[in-house]
């Protein structure tokens, strides 16, 4: 069994989702400048799929943007009573946090009548960004030793999900998050893995959100 640290969790999103709206002022920018400097890769109306890189050098061209991006950087990303709270702050915290972060859809929406703000547990109003994992890197070598990875392999063989035949077998596959969290208890209940520390970190907003994830594993000769 490997200890492991609350980071993995931030590793896993290698694409998110989100939506601007175009009557907010900062939301408005974020919008223009997408449209003028990124390269759309979806084919789908009112969304844009662009690279996290190209979004960030975009709108870094809108100075009153970039002095935004900076002032987050000098208060670690943390929400602080000198800044008021916008989209541009709240995308600087996440791009902060999740770090093999590669791709972003952004969609638009036109209603007048939109809000951020949401009640919290006890009735107060508080300003929110939301976001949706669409796709992630789960990378079992960081979170099983050589013993647990051949128990794991062995069993996913066994699910004709990895190929039997070694020439065959490559060392990542595609499954949804659920299933690659219910296949992991499974086998703790089992008894064929001890992950239960594992499963405590791994934040419910990744089954609730249930991207499509790159399963890394590895694997010898059987």
């Amino acid at each position: 069994m490997m200890l492991i640290d609350n980071t993995f969790e931030l590793e896993i999103p290698t694409h998110i989702s989100f939506t601007l709206f175009k009557y907010d002022y900062f939301d408005s920018i974020l919008i223009s400048r997408v449209k003028k400097e990124c390269k759309n890769l979806s084919t789908v109306d009112g969304e844009y799929l662009i690279k996290k890189d190209s979004f960030l050098s975009a709108i870094k061209t809108s100075k009153r943007v970039d002095n935004i991006i900076k002032k987050s950087k000098d208060f670690g990303y943390v929400p602080n009573p000198n800044v008021k709270p916008n989209s541009i702050y709240f995308l600087c915290s996440i791009f902060n946090r999740l770090t093999n972060l590669e791709f972003l859809t952004i969609k638009v929406n036109d209603n007048k009548k939109y809000t951020r703000i949401i009640k919290n547990e006890i009735g107060k109003p508080v300003i929110s960004f939301h976001f949706s994992i669409l796709e992630g890197i789960f990378d079992l070598t960081k979170l099983l030793d050589r013993k647990e990875l051949d128990t794991f392999n062995k069993t996913l063989i066994d699910f004709d999900i990895l190929k039997n035949k070694y020439l065959e077998r490559k060392p990542y596959f595609y499954m949804k998050a659920n299933v690659i969290i219910d296949i992991l208890t499974a086998m703790v209940i089992d008894g064929k893995l001890s992950t239960f520390h594992m499963l405590d970190h791994i934040d419910q907003k990744l089954e609730e959100d249930d991207p499509m994830l790159i399963i890394k594993t590895d694997y010898t000769p059987y």
